[in-house]
């Protein structure tokens, strides 16, 4: 008995990732080379959770100014 075929809808797209509904229920994160497999809850965990972070970093950019760079050097 053949498999069926899951057909999915694209949610949202950008330059760096693809959020796509399977017709079996899962949402696919696609990040680069990379896809994530994911119920609608643990999507909606993981925004929250890139949320903190994003805050967390918009928050120490603005306490400590970034290192100056010296003689044109690329700092890392």
């Amino acid at each position: 008995m053949p498999m069926p075929t899951c057909c999915r809808t694209i949610l949202a797209r950008g330059p760096s990732a693809e959020v796509a509904r399977c017709s079996c229920g899962h949402i696919h994160l696609s990040i680069g080379p990379v896809t994530i497999r994911l119920d609608e809850d643990s999507l909606h965990a993981a925004w929250h959770t890139v949320g903190d972070a994003l805050r967390a970093l918009s928050e120490g950019a603005r306490r400590a100014p970034a290192p100056e760079v010296q003689n044109g050097e690329w700092k890392q």
